[in-house]
């Protein structure tokens, strides 16, 4: 009858290595998520900066709208990349010349350029941007390209265009 009795000798230390094997794969798992987390948050900035250059250039066509008696026969509001640019972004260097006094057409058309760039400069990293004009048979289309590069480097610049007809 000895032969039947339980002896617990045998099952010595496997607790501990089936411990050991849990904790691999929890932390496993736990580096899986923390990878997740990281993709997340750059995806997140991104989205974040794109919006914000959305918000931007809808506020630039805006503008042009607002001085359609301007916008419509010239092209005072065409710029290009690396015109008009902010060197910093602080409030001595904000354009408001227009807001306290009057302006002409063509003031306020370069005044809302500058104040345009000056957010972009202050908002998007690495922000400058462009406006151009298609004439077209259902009148003019302006194309607004705002630029900026979050990835110190990484990866290609990023793009956000606003088109819209007057």
């Amino acid at each position: 009858m000895k032969g039947n009795q339980y002896s617990g000798r045998g099952s010595v230390g496997v607790g501990l290595i089936e411990v050991l094997a849990a904790l691999l794969v929890i932390s496993i798992g736990i580096l899986g998520m923390v990878g997740l987390q990281t993709k997340s948050l750059q995806h997140n900035h991104v989205a974040y900066l794109r919006s914000q250059a959305v918000i931007i250039g809808n506020d630039m066509m805006d503008r042009i709208r607002v001085n359609r008696s301007l916008s419509s026969v010239t092209e005072d509001y065409v710029v290009a990349v690396g015109q008009f640019t902010t060197a910093q972004c602080s409030t001595e260097a904000y354009p408001d010349n227009c807001e306290t006094g009057s302006c002409t057409s063509s003031e306020l058309a370069e005044y809302d350029i500058r104040q345009w760039k000056f957010q972009m400069a202050c908002i998007l990293p690495n922000g400058d941007g462009s406006i151009t004009i298609e004439d077209s048979g259902a009148g003019r289309i302006y194309v607004i390209s705002m630029r900026f590069d979050e990835s110190r480097g990484q990866h290609p610049i990023r793009e956000v265009v606003v088109r819209s007809a007057l």
